[in-house]
């Protein structure tokens, strides 16, 4: 008799190897969800760099914003401890 892994989204997320499978899945998704925005004409908002931009179902680009670059910078292996107050 043969044990199944069974793969649970913790597990997938955690598991560096199955990184590119939750790349596709997101990039499919995303994709589906712009064409079906564009299609009802619902203009869709997304970050080029530190720019804020909306697209219309036109395909004409408007400049909404623009926000700065404030990522929080990690070292590989760090980690962090999340406590409560």
């Amino acid at each position: 008799m043969c044990a199944k892994k069974t793969k649970y989204l913790s597990y997938i997320e955690e598991t560096r190897k199955h990184h590119t499978i939750i790349d596709a899945i997101a990039g499919e998704s995303s994709r589906i969800a712009i064409e079906e925005s564009l299609a009802a004409s619902v203009p869709v908002t997304y970050l080029e760099g530190e720019t804020i931009v909306q697209v219309d179902s036109k395909g004409e680009k408007k400049i909404v914003g623009t926000v700065e670059n404030n990522r929080r910078k990690v070292t590989v292996g760090a980690r962090s401890v999340l406590r409560q107050k």
